[in-house]
């Protein structure tokens, strides 16, 4: 079951601010993951999923995993 990355930052007590800013991240950008504007890159996804303590299977639906550059669920 897919939760939202701001559920996932929730669990551990943190903000989507918290999160952009402690990742180096714009704000904008992660705002617009949890709106789903947009989806974490390649470039992101390990370093959010480190940082939120879950998998990537749990923040990404399989069917976008193309486009986050994945090709199959990694090991968590």
């Amino acid at each position: 079951m897919r939760i939202t990355i701001q559920q996932a930052a929730l669990k551990r007590g943190k903000t989507l601010y918290r999160v952009a800013e402690d990742l180096g991240i714009p704000q904008r950008t992660v705002y617009d993951w949890q709106k789903l504007n947009r989806l974490p890159g390649p470039e992101y996804i390990d370093m959010l999923c480190s940082y939120l303590n879950c998998g990537v299977g749990e923040i990404i639906e399989p069917d976008k995993f193309d486009y986050c550059g994945l090709t199959a669920l990694p090991d968590d």
